[in-house]
């Protein structure tokens, strides 16, 4: 989009130009027109707040790759399938250990992972496994959250938590996260739209989602959606798809939903789906959560 509106832009200023020359030269009634040349000033543009590039150094390091290995489960010949390993993202919330994600990326149908590995990167110089446990998970949100020892790993950075509701359609946002299993990588793009009704993982409705065109893909569930002062404003969780790949239609979890179930989670009073079931009833949607 932005190249063909450039190519509209070039050819608009080529016919100033060629208009402004006919009209010094007296070409439109044979006489000799005077003419007031004004030069233009060169315009700066800065643009506010981070560019991806200093989000990324910023907050990479706060985000985490998340390898939860499933139960084994059992077909209808009573064959055991054997445990499962699913990869996923994570970020760290405070300097005591907690971290943020979905719970489709620790859980399925309601069976907990029954174990939990998070990865730390630590800025060219590899990489730090952690054990992780999972202090909640709540599929009518699609928000869990998990709990480390911070002296296993290295030094935690926290990523700042900003007001969901205050984001504003169109402006630009950066997603970290495992795509495909590559880990840590950076995606860039905007708000598309604001107040999404979308379906969670056991059926309810997740409200008031962010909707974004920055590139989400199987892996980057429980990643971070960062605005451009650098807070996190939702959590990755789910991509519209005719073709099951990226079609530039991804949402995230309001990270005001999110604080308010963890806030739960940890004091120790939440009830598995609880929450969720307050947030309206279970529509159909055509998406695919990652």
């Amino acid at each position: 989009m932005k190249r063909f509106l450039a190519g509209v832009a070039g050819g608009l200023l080529g016919a100033a130009v060629v208009f402004g020359a006919a009209f010094a030269l007296g070409a439109f009634d044979g006489t000799i027109v005077e003419q007031t040349v004004v030069k233009g000033e060169t315009v700066s543009y800065e643009a506010e707040g981070l560019t991806p590039q200093q989000i990324y150094d910023e907050h990479a390091e706060g985000v985490v790759e998340i390898v939860a290995t499933l139960p084994a489960q059992y077909d209808m010949f009573g064959q055991s399938t054997g445990p499962r390993q699913g990869i996923g993202t994570g970020f760290v919330v405070s300097d005591d250990g907690y971290i943020l994600t979905n719970s489709h990326v620790v859980s399925e149908s309601g069976q907990l992972a029954v174990d939990v590995q998070v990865v730390f990167n630590q800025d060219g110089k590899g990489t730090t496994q952690v054990t992780g446990t999972i202090v909640g998970a709540d599929d009518a949100t699609d928000v869990a959250l998990i709990k480390i020892d911070p002296s296993q790993a290295p030094e935690l950075r926290v990523l700042p938590l900003g007001d969901s509701s205050k984001v504003a359609i169109g402006e630009q946002v950066v997603a970290i996260g495992n795509p495909l299993g590559l880990e840590f990588s950076l995606s860039s793009g905007i708000v598309s739209a604001t107040d999404r009704e979308i379906q969670s993982p056991d059926g309810s409705t997740i409200v008031n989602a962010i909707q974004t065109d920055t590139s989400i893909n199987p892996g980057s569930s429980g990643g971070p959606l960062i605005d451009s002062a650098g807070n996190v404003i939702g959590i990755n969780e789910q991509i519209a798809s005719r073709s099951g790949g990226n079609d530039g239609i991804g949402f995230a979890v309001p990270i005001n939903t999110a604080v308010q179930v963890m806030e739960q989670m940890k004091g120790g009073s939440f009830a598995q789906g609880g929450y969720g079931d307050q947030l309206g009833e279970a529509q159909p949607d055509p998406t695919e959560v990652w």
